[in-house]
């Protein structure tokens, strides 16, 4: 690719990528590119989540991943239909595996209210009129507006809409570094730019580092394994059965899920990885990140930030089939350990860390730079609110 000049350069095509691009694309009719180091979009964590549109019963009211997570649900799920994208329909429910869990699932509750969630606490019997195979103790909670749908669909359509829309897009052009104030290097060459948008999901932190933003934050990478249900299990899912999550940490803990296709998945785990396209065994693991991540989590071993001992042991467990099938059975009745069945391809999730503290950070992370915004923390829901976080992300940029 010879020099070329954009007035918007966005680096990954992912779903939060593509989504900003179309929006600066819409409110100035500019020059947009996008480029991605991968042969086609959304290889990544776009188009290897589980498809669960979140309705936003597990966020704070008055937070960002509350507010863009309830209209992105509400956005998404139109956006489908208007597309003939099928949609599972059915909703969620979260249930209690002890009666330790009753006071979250009441918060979780609280939180749906808040929010404008149409949720209900349940008993038993309303239960199984729902989920007639879910488990759970006193009570459990419905959420009606959960959906599921097949992600790397979408992202065939989001991506095909912004190339009809004017979005420039070149594939297997990775951005290798910064060239002075307003130009890229990439393996295609060098691309000069009005203003620069950093969604490069695993590594976002890197090429915010190159612009001096966000120094003291870095990507952990967690993989989610899954498996897939055996049809013929004496446990049905209709729709989504999720346990009790401890609402202290990021992670919602192993699900089950009907997609819309009829298959129903079991995940994800949530392994914490030495390298950031860690996908299987050691294929993945660079010296580089290797170091950095031991470092980081014998860090946030020592500390016990957000309990996260008991998080990495927890999942260390899940990592044997054995293990997982001892999480997964506490949700619904009739599960065997023969119908865990290989499940679809891993996903990476591309969780921020606060070195000065060793926290998770929980919510949406965007920071500004020279002409540069850096999505830094773009984790669940953001598959779901894309449409209004990209909105909200272009409503940031300050173009020099």
């Amino acid at each position: 690719m010879a020099a070329v000049t954009c007035d918007f350069l966005v680096v990954g095509a992912g779903v939060i990528g593509v989504s900003i691009a179309r929006e600066l694309r819409r409110r100035y009719h500019a020059r947009v590119m996008i480029i991605e180091k991968e042969p086609s979009p959304g290889q990544h964590a776009s188009g290897r989540n589980s498809g669960v549109l979140h309705a936003g019963v597990y966020y704070k009211a008055g937070t960002l991943k509350a507010r863009l997570c309830v209209e992105g649900n509400r956005r998404m799920r139109e956006y489908c239909r208007e597309k003939q994208i099928p949609l599972n329909d059915n909703g969620k429910v979260i249930v209690a595996r002890s009666p330790d869990e009753l006071p979250a699932l009441r918060e979780l509750y609280a939180r749906a209210q808040a929010n404008g969630v149409r949720a209900e606490l349940i008993d038993g019997r309303t239960l199984k009129s729902i989920e007639p195979c879910a488990r759970t103790v006193e009570q459990a909670l419905y959420v009606k507006d959960t959906a599921v749908v097949n992600p790397q669909r979408v992202m065939e359509s989001l991506v095909e809409d912004a190339r009809r829309e004017g979005v420039d897009l070149h594939m297997d052009c990775a951005w290798h570094s910064r060239e002075g104030r307003e130009a890229a290097k990439t393996s295609q060459g060098r691309i000069a730019y009005g203003h620069l948008v950093n969604c490069a999901g695993l590594f976002a932190d890197r090429i915010a580092w190159a612009f001096g933003v966000g120094t003291h934050y870095r990507i952990l990478p967690f993989r989610g394994q899954f498996y897939r249900l055996r049809p013929e299990s004496r446990l049905q899912v209709r729709g989504n059965i999720y346990p009790v999550p401890d609402l202290r940490n990021p992670f919602l803990g192993v699900h089950f899920t009907r997609r819309p296709e009829g298959d129903v998945t079991v995940g994800p785990s949530a392994l914490p990885l030495l390298g950031r396209e860690q996908y299987r065994g050691l294929r993945g693991i660079t010296v580089q990140d290797g170091l950095a991540m031991t470092t980081y989590l014998f860090g946030l071993f020592r500390r016990n930030q957000d309990h996260f001992r008991s998080i990495a042991w927890r999942e260390l467990r899940k990592r044997s089939r054995s293990g997982f099938f001892r999480e997964a059975q506490e949700l619904g009745v009739g599960l065997e350990a023969a119908d865990l069945l290989p499940g679809k391809a891993p996903g990476i999730r591309a969780q921020l860390v606060d070195t000065r503290t060793s926290e998770l950070l929980n919510d949406f992370v965007v920071e500004p730079g020279p002409r540069s915004t850096h999505v830094l923390n773009a984790v669940s829901p953001a598959f779901t609110s894309s449409a209004p976080f990209a909105e909200h992300v272009v409503g940031l940029i300050k173009r020099d």
